[in-house]
């Protein structure tokens, strides 16, 4: 008799495959069937405890907790049933011995979390790195996010998920590490963008802004860079940390040092100029930067603004709708923020600079001025601005310490 092949997905969201072909749970109690099959085919071939398993699936449901053994063989009765009409032969999918839930003997059964760690066991154990980061390569190529994200608010499930990306992290760890030390940026940058893509919240943009930067892709790192800041401010409403600082600045030292050539120099800086600055900025006008390079400038002014009696401000401004409301409408928004960066180009000062500090707002740094005068540009601005973008369009503006700005980006 040919065995059935189950292949079970739990990396990035659950799925089954049934001999090359994708069938779905029922609905009525799909929760508890995802866990029971999770739970069993991720213990391998050793199987689980049925204490174990029903202390996983009922560890939140006090409505069976004085009956957990009968809870459980209705539960596999009514999920045989379940497989069967979803398309699994006979339903025989999981088997009870000795005190054991594990694979049914008909059934040919892999998950990818299994091959995931599998992997990763034959990494440790390998004799060289290159057999290593074969493996670990392998591996990450499984690792599609985090283990059954939709059931993440159960205990087991989130502790598993956690161990599972403590894995994941050493994986990606490794294989960047390897990639950068044999010269092959690309796969570097391959890794840390799945990663990126997988869990943005854990900076792994930046070492692939490192890796397009030993590729000497200046203007893809730029690039990059700027979309991992307005992420971070848009998102999670916090300013660029210490390492994408660092990564900032390493990434104008080696775009501006000497160490390319002088012909490499000056193509890296017209191509930065071109990325960052748009070719419509005329001569004259203000300096636009990104955040990293707006807070150095503040510091320094700041410091020798002081030493003549003079002042610096902060001006930050907001675009909104005609009743002074938030934009919510992306590509509207996108667009009068364009409207907005025209306007600071055609009306600000050469000594100034602007930079974009979230989705609806740009920071402008304003020097030997006073709070009058910055209301004059807010007038300036908001004119120019219904000029570009019609007579409904609306400026709002706050002069703000440097100190504000980390509880300004918490509210962005």
């Amino acid at each position: 008799m040919k065995k059935t092949k189950l292949y079970i997905k739990t990396l990035g969201g659950f799925g089954i495959e049934c001999n090359g072909k994708e069938i779905t749970l029922g609905r009525n109690r799909a929760s508890k069937y995802i866990q029971l099959v999770a739970r069993v085919f991720t213990a391998g071939f050793s199987g689980v405890k049925k204490e174990d398993l029903q202390d996983d699936i009922y560890s939140e449901d006090l409505n069976v907790k004085s009956n957990l053994n009968n809870s459980m063989n209705n539960l596999i009765y009514q999920f045989r049933k379940v497989a069967e009409k979803a398309g699994i032969p006979g339903g025989n999918v999981i088997a009870f011995s000795d005190g054991m839930y594990k694979a049914d003997p008909d059934v040919d059964a892999t998950t990818d979390t299994v091959e995931f760690l599998s992997m990763i066991g034959n990494a440790r154990k390998a004799a060289n790195d290159d057999e290593k980061a074969a493996n670990f390569r392998k591996a990450f190529d499984i690792y599609k996010g985090d283990f059954l994200p939709e059931l993440n608010e159960l205990y087991w499930i989130s502790k598993k998920s956690e161990d599972l990306r403590t894995v994941y992290e050493e994986c990606v760890d490794f294989l960047a590490d390897y990639y950068m030390k044999n010269g092959d940026y690309e796969n570097m940058a391959h890794v840390f963008h799945n990663a990126a893509e997988i869990d943005p919240d854990c900076e792994w943009q930046v070492g692939e802004i490192n890796a397009y930067r030993l590729m000497k892709d200046y203007r893809k790192a730029y690039s990059l860079y700027e979309e991992m800041i307005r992420y971070y401010a848009e998102e999670l409403g916090i300013t660029p940390t210490e390492n994408m600082q660092r990564c900032y600045q390493e990434l104008q030292d080696a775009a501006f040092s000497g160490q390319h050539g002088e012909e490499d120099d000056t193509k890296n800086e017209n191509a930065l100029k071109s990325d960052l600055i748009a070719d419509e900025e005329e001569e004259g006008g203000p300096y636009e930067c990104l955040f990293p390079e707006m807070s150095a400038s503040y510091h320094i002014l700041s410091r020798n603004m002081e030493r003549h009696g003079l002042t610096v401000f902060l001006l930050l401004l907001t675009i909104a709708d005609y009743e002074g409301k938030e934009i919510r409408q992306e590509e509207k928004a996108e667009r009068r923020m364009e409207s907005l960066r025209d306007a600071i180009n055609d009306t600000l000062r050469h000594g100034d600079a602007f930079c974009r500090f979230s989705r609806t707002q740009y920071l402008v740094l304003l020097t030997g001025t006073g709070v009058e005068e910055c209301m004059l540009v807010h007038r300036r601005l908001q004119d120019k601005l219904k000029d570009l973008a019609g007579p409904r369009a609306t400026l709002n503006y706050r002069i703000i310490s440097y100190a504000d700005m980390a509880a300004e980006g918490e509210q962005v």
